[in-house]
């Protein structure tokens, strides 16, 4: 049995996957995928799936959805911080039966992750099957996977962008991307040079290789060596939220669905305006389209990836090919995220 990192996944009620039959789906069929079946796919034999924490809603609907399980919002209990995907008992089940502890514990490591490194070395590895991540492949990853001899193939499933977030007793609201940028190179040290109060910038970031650095290094620094201060890193997700909270000084980034979904309403910070723009759906396809005007500058992709090596008829390939259909881009859109639909970005 394999080991995974658990994230709040205690106290859940399952609802169990069923035995799925049909026909072989044909993937360029648009009347096949509203009522998708994998023949064979069970709980027992699902692919693991790992994801990074922000696509881990996305990654828990897939597979709901293709086991047939209902499913809700919630506030996650353990941090009383964040909103998770709680599932329902399936019809018929008898809580606390041994039917109901096999598929309990099943469905708990199917929805175990590790976040978005971790998640590409997984796939190299062939520790997992597939993975829907916050971000492609990082340069140092692709490195990696040639120097095992592995090829990794990705394709984007939705839209995200990068979000910056301060105390709400701070009096700013929007900032120019060259004064982000000088921000996290350390030019710019106090609020009162971009509008705000005569104190100290405390710029917080996020750990080596996780998603949001990666994103940060790439679209916001290009190139610019950030500031180096150790102190200030984040290991976890919550890290910007839980100390700009507590520090009405501080600024951090977080991904926007993590910010709107999975933090939600029970935020105590402040979103940022970037170049006066503020991040919301619209806005974020604005910037997917490349328009001119009303569009947020830092628009992201989240992935699906596995390897290239993986047969046809692999439950995990098949699962991969599924994610460009129609169905699929209902379910990125139940998720939260912005499906990438041709037509959404009409200009």
């Amino acid at each position: 049995m394999r080991h995974f990192t658990l994230y709040a996944l205690l106290a859940v009620l399952v609802a169990a996957g069923c035995d799925k039959a049909g026909q072989n789906f044909e993937y360029d069929d648009p009347y096949a995928v509203n009522d998708f079946t994998i023949p064979g796919l069970t709980i027992d034999n699902f692919p693991f799936i790992d994801c990074s924490t922000s696509t881990s809603p996305l990654r828990d609907l897939v597979l709901f959805d293709l086991l047939g399980v209902k499913s809700y919002w919630g506030v996650d209990f353990l941090s009383g911080s964040t909103y998770r995907l709680y599932f329902e008992l399936p019809e018929g089940m008898v809580p606390h039966s041994e039917e109901h502890v096999r598929f309990t514990d099943r469905l708990l490591e199917l929805r175990a992750y590790n976040g978005s490194h971790e998640a590409y070395v997984n796939l190299m590895d062939g520790v997992t099957d597939l993975i829907i991540d916050s971000r492609d492949i990082s340069r140092n990853e692709l490195k990696e996977a040639q120097e095992k001899g592995v090829e990794i193939e990705t394709k984007p499933l939705a839209w995200d962008a990068l979000v910056f977030i301060v105390n709400p007793a701070n009096r700013v609201k929007s900032l120019s991307q060259e004064e982000i940028r000088d921000i996290y190179a350390g030019r710019i040290t106090s609020w009162r040079d971009v509008g705000g109060a005569a104190e100290g910038i405390h710029p917080y970031m996020r750990n080596a290789d996780s998603g949001s650095q990666e994103k940060m290094e790439t679209m916001v620094m290009q190139g610019t060596p950030m500031v180096d201060l150790p102190e200030m890193i984040g290991s976890v997700m919550m890290s910007p939220y839980t100390s700009i909270e507590n520090d009405p000084w501080g600024i951090g980034y977080t991904p926007y669905y993590y910010c709107e979904r999975m933090v939600g309403d029970l935020r105590r910070v402040k979103v940022l305006a970037v170049d006066g723009v503020y991040p919301n759906a619209a806005t974020i396809l604005n910037g997917a389209a490349g328009r001119k005007h009303d569009a947020y500058p830092y628009v992201s992709n989240i992935y699906a990836a596995i390897r290239k090596d993986a047969p046809a008829d692999s439950y995990a390939r098949q699962i991969y090919n599924w994610l460009s259909t129609p169905h699929a881009k209902d379910i990125v859109d139940e998720s939260g995220y912005i499906s990438m639909r041709s037509h959404t970005l009409t200009k």
